[in-house]
């Protein structure tokens, strides 16, 4: 968990100016996003859902991160995530990415999965 704390830390600091103007991000297609999340490698470390991994790497679901910050951490990832450069993914496929990872569903509440109850 530390280490996700101080890369994340690290990327707000190294991007602060970026993340301080208002999100601006492209249009995005949602469906094309899924695609290229399994395609490129993302789900790999961020998994299926976006939840993370504290050993992998961050959760990216429903992610509130602006636009801007978004694309610097993929083309300048902190840790060990590899770079996504443009001949890569392009600003207009991260800005599909972004609109999937936006979109998706919140997790369920724990307490609402049967299997998960506490039967006393």
């Amino acid at each position: 968990m530390r280490h996700v704390i101080l890369a994340f830390t690290g990327l707000m600091l190294a991007a602060g100016p970026v993340c301080a103007q208002q999100d601006s991000a492209p249009a995005g297609n949602a469906a094309n996003g899924k695609t290229l999340y399994n395609q490129v490698g993302c789900y790999q470390c961020h998994g299926q859902a976006g939840q993370g991994a504290r050993m992998t790497g961050p959760s990216v679901s429903r992610t509130q991160f602006p636009f801007e910050g978004f694309l610097y951490q993929l083309r300048h990832p902190a840790n060990q995530m590899p770079p996504y450069e443009a001949a890569i993914v392009s600003d207009q496929e991260a800005a599909d990415i972004y609109a999937y990872l936006r979109q998706m569903p919140a997790p369920r509440d724990p307490n609402g999965i049967p299997l998960l109850k506490a039967e006393h």
